[in-house]
Parts: C-alpha cells; sequence; structure tokens
C-alpha cells in the first residue's frame, strides 16, 4: 500500500512539474528584416505557402526595346526648292544612324505635272519625322 501511495504521489508530481514546464514555454517572436532569411532556411514555411509568395512575388522589370534599325517612310508630296517644282517621292526604308539621323538611298521622285522622274542623291540628314523637305 505504502508502495502505492509513493507511485501516486511520484506520478502527482511528475504531472504538475509538466504542467508547469508548458506554462513556461515562450511563444516564437515575429522576426523581421535580415534575421527572417536566417530563420526560414532553420525552419521553411510549407509548401502551399511558398507557392502563394512565389505567386504573388513582383515579376523584373523588361529591358527598353533597341530602336528599329530602319524605319518605313511612306511616299509624300514635297515641293523641291532646288528643283522649283513640286514632287511626290515614293515610300522608302531610311536606316537609323542616331535618335537625330538617317541614311536614306538614293531614290528617283516623280514631277507631278509632266510625271518625269528626278533623281535624289541618298545620304544622311534629319530624321524622317522631323524634317519639313525631302
Amino acid at each position: 500500500m505504502a508502495r502505492l501511495i509513493a507511485m501516486t504521489l511520484a506520478w502527482t508530481i511528475s504531472l504538475a512539474g509538466g504542467t508547469a514546464a508548458l506554462g513556461q514555454a515562450i511563444a516564437p517572436l515575429r522576426v523581421d528584416g535580415p534575421a527572417q532569411a536566417a530563420l526560414r532556411q532553420l525552419r521553411p514555411p510549407p509548401a502551399i505557402e511558398q507557392v502563394r509568395e512565389q505567386s504573388m512575388r513582383r515579376a523584373p522589370a523588361l529591358p527598353v526595346p533597341a530602336p528599329a534599325p530602319e524605319q518605313w517612310v511612306p511616299a509624300r508630296r514635297v515641293f523641291a526648292s532646288e528643283l522649283g517644282r513640286e514632287v511626290v517621292i515614293p515610300g522608302h526604308f531610311e536606316r537609323r544612324v542616331s535618335d537625330q539621323q538617317y541614311v536614306s538611298p538614293p531614290l528617283f521622285a516623280y514631277d507631278v505635272a509632266t510625271g518625269l522622274p528626278v533623281a535624289l542623291p541618298g545620304g544622311a540628314g534629319l530624321w524622317a519625322p522631323s524634317r519639313q523637305g525631302p
């Protein structure tokens, strides 16, 4: 009987000690900043949380596209002061040298009144949208 009382007493003390130990447990603190990455290596988040974080992560910005090496210049009617008449310059491609310079190929413009071709030498000049004449 004494043995049974001793066992019951020991069991009661062990339960009381275990509850006191559980009552002393400290909840983990929320850690932000650079220390959070180190803690994630020790205890990674659940897989579903990892997927959610990856899906919510912002995509990196795309680089600025390079300007096209050539630009189409549509046909236009202009007054050629050096020729003294109105001509039609056919549509053609111009190659960009810089933001303000272009190189155009040699072209044949056509006189509006007579329809005769007029040779225009190619070469460097202003970029097509910023110029006024041929």
